[in-house]
């Protein structure tokens, strides 16, 4: 079963996604502990990270980067509606980013998955 780790700040969100990545068939790893991101990625391995770019302590953009020292599976940032700005900002630096508006309907996030997880195995 594929595992995907879920770091988004606000439980409503953060237990909405979980609900529905685990009924779409994959193992859900919900992210509490905001500090230690990187351990918890390292720990668990991951096959694809739903990253919010509005974190307590260190924002999604330094735990992409931490991530990246340590694998390349995909992660799909998730925006929030007034994040969106940043996120076409990044697009035209030309900067590979994948963003969201949340919140995600089931089929939006069925999709963002296997096209992401499709992607991981070529």
């Amino acid at each position: 079963m594929q595992r995907i780790m879920i770091i988004e700040d606000n439980a409503d969100l953060r237990l909405d996604l979980t609900e529905q990545v685990s009924d779409l068939g994959y193992q859900s790893i919900p992210v509490t502990d905001f500090e230690r991101i990187i351990e918890h990625f390292i720990e668990e391995k991951p096959d694809l990270v739903l990253l919010d770019v509005k974190l307590p302590f260190f924002d999604g953009f330094y735990w992409y980067r931490q991530i990246r020292e340590y694998s390349k599976c995909p992660i799909v940032y998730l925006w929030h509606h007034e994040d969106a700005t940043r996120g076409l900002q990044l697009a035209r630096e030309g900067r590979k980013t994948t963003g969201d508006i949340l919140p995600l309907t089931s089929e939006m996030l069925r999709n963002t998955l296997t096209q992401h997880l499709k992607n991981r195995l070529r």
